[in-house]
């Protein structure tokens, strides 16, 4: 597994180390974006394993929720490039159109005192394009894309229970917080000793859950992550 640093961190800095998911939590995504990214996807289905457009859609769901990534259902039963999967499936010509950020985040995101890290499911590329257009990329430190989500030589993005301890050995002993839209991602970080807070800001179409285990922090938009306590 690789953290990608993208500036060196300041010495001000304290030991918090922020996790950030992309989609959904530092942007909107559900309105434009991931309906595009699934549209795609459905389109490289039909393409590549010769299905109608039905089969693809209900394959690529299927996917998603077995292992929490569609790609990874390629890989493992259709032996996928994963390469050519995410560039083929993350195309945008008019980014900026399509991509809204929530509230303040960009100058939410530089004030936070730790160390500030985007853990995503989302190819590098599409991450680093979007994160610039949004104006965020200036305010993190590094980046951990899906194409460094890789551990023992398998691919192992989120929620991967693999992925935790590996991540925590790079970070060295530092107390790290993940801030996500997902619940299950949240789930197995937990496990693992990170602390977590869920984001469920309005407008997403569906009705949170209650929390439950070691999940314990909800947030409705990006600025009240001051609240958690790690």
């Amino acid at each position: 597994m690789r953290i990608r640093y993208i500036r060196r961190p300041h010495a001000g800095l304290s030991g918090k180390v922020y996790l950030l998911d992309l989609d959904n939590t530092l942007h909107h995504a559900s309105t434009h974006i991931l309906p595009e990214i699934n549209r795609q996807m459905t389109s490289y289905l039909v393409e590549h394993l010769e299905l109608d457009h039905q089969q693809a859609s209900e394959l690529r769901t299927q996917y998603w929720l077995r292992y929490g990534a569609t790609l990874l259902g390629m890989m493992r039963h259709h032996q996928t490039d994963p390469h050519h999967f995410l560039a083929s499936t993350h195309r945008f010509e008019g980014l900026k159109k399509l991509s809204s950020r929530h509230g303040s985040v960009p100058h939410r995101l530089g004030k936070l005192s730790g160390l500030r890290i985007m853990l995503t499911n989302a190819p590098r590329a599409y991450a680093v394009a979007l994160c610039k257009e949004l104006g965020l990329y200036r305010h993190l430190h590094a980046l951990i894309a899906i194409e460094d989500m890789v551990v023992h030589q398998i691919w192992r993005p989120k929620p991967a229970g693999i992925l935790w301890p590996n991540l925590k050995s790079k970070l060295k002993g530092k107390r790290a917080l993940l801030v996500d839209d997902t619940y299950g991602h949240l789930e197995q970080a937990a496990r693992h000793g990170i602390q977590t807070s869920w984001i469920t800001f309005p407008g997403l179409g569906f009705k949170p859950r209650q929390l439950t285990g070691k999940v314990k922090h909800r947030i409705r938009q990006f600025e009240a992550i001051r609240t958690a306590k790690f």
